[in-house]
């Protein structure tokens, strides 16, 4: 579910945070004389000694969010998660909503998200604006199950930014030069999911990592790229598709085979206007990829519909110009499911 960009000086590379749950809120019944049971501790009432860096408002103590007070000392309970908690946020899961959307990055370091059940109308939302402080300006992103956006700058450098409120933190990850990234999950309907990375170093290979560990693979040529690597993007399904942006022929969205590199099945093209692409992104949402390009500095979205094999442009006059774009494993892959 990613993207990548081309720059005038060659650089590649494509493209943790979660939703709120709810506190249930605590109710008693029975006899009008039993005591009222004693409110919930706060971390801080079981050992006011804690202490917590007051640079982060928000932070993990086992699966609760827990409020850090200016004087460095851990505060009320906020909220406890049902999915656990991580960076002081509950991770997420294909229950909320927002994990399901779209996402993408402009090259002013906006976080945007896309919901195709929008359009016709506007189905842009503005997240919030990068702060990341990475060497360049954002390249590619990812979209992972947990709602965690893996943004990648110019340098290489991937920081984990929350789809929430476009916060960011350092991920201490590198990539091994690719332009296009994007989750795919590991087997259909599974949980588990694998990164996958086309590799623009003149090899186009596509690289399989571990989230979990990071370790990296290398898996075999991506035999139709020409001149870039595709911008990839994956399903619940565990298929894995690239968007192949093509000199002198339309560009066009075709699946990759995840053992080989090997491209599998129809193609299907933008058509004749969608030439000279200069920055492009891509993920797949019910069925449909959505592809964000800019041509001579134009910027729109095609819709690309494999069941009907056409294409057609269904925003354009884009005030954003989308260098990444991700969307996790929780998306549909049929409209309305």
């Amino acid at each position: 579910m990613t993207r990548a960009s081309r720059t005038s000086t060659g650089i590649w590379i494509d493209g943790a945070v979660a939703a709120v749950a709810a506190v249930a809120a605590l109710t008693s019944c029975g006899h009008h004389d039993r005591p009222a049971p004693a409110p919930a501790s706060s971390p801080a009432d079981d050992d006011d000694r804690a202490t917590c860096d007051p640079r982060q408002a928000k932070q993990c103590v086992g699966a609760d969010v827990v409020a850090c007070e200016p004087d460095g000392k851990l505060g009320r309970r906020i909220r406890t998660c049902k999915a656990g908690c991580e960076a002081g946020a509950c991770v997420g899961t294909c229950a909320d909503d927002g994990n399901a959307l779209i996402y993408a990055v402009d090259a002013q370091e906006d976080l945007l998200s896309f919901d195709p059940r929008k359009l016709p109308g506007d189905p842009f939302k503005v997240v919030g604006r990068l702060a990341c402080g990475g060497a360049g300006s954002p390249f590619s992103m990812a979209v992972d199950r947990k709602g965690t956006a893996w943004v990648e700058y110019q340098a290489g450098d991937v920081y984990a930014v929350s789809i929430l409120d476009a916060s960011c933190r350092a991920m201490g990850l590198r990539v091994p030069r690719p332009s296009g990234m994007g989750f795919v999950s590991t087997a259909a309907g599974s949980d588990a999911e694998t990164l996958y990375l086309a590799s623009n170093d003149g090899a186009h290979t596509l690289v399989s990592l571990d989230p979990s560990t990071r370790a990296t693979r290398s898996i075999g040529p991506l035999v139709a790229a020409d001149g870039w690597s595709p911008e990839l993007t994956g399903t619940s399904g565990a298929r894995l598709f690239g968007f192949f942006t093509m000199t002198t022929e339309p560009s066009f969205v075709q699946e990759i085979d995840r053992a080989t590199g090997a491209a599998k099945g129809p193609r299907w093209p933008l058509g004749n206007d969608a030439m000279a692409i200069d920055a492009w992104a891509f993920a797949q949402w019910g069925g449909v990829f959505y592809v964000f390009v800019t041509t001579l500095g134009e910027s729109a979205v095609y819709a690309v519909d494999p069941q009907t094999s056409t294409a057609r442009v269904v925003r354009s006059g884009l005030p954003f110009r989308i260098t990444g774009a991700g969307v996790s494993t929780c998306a549909p892959e049929r409209d309305g499911g």
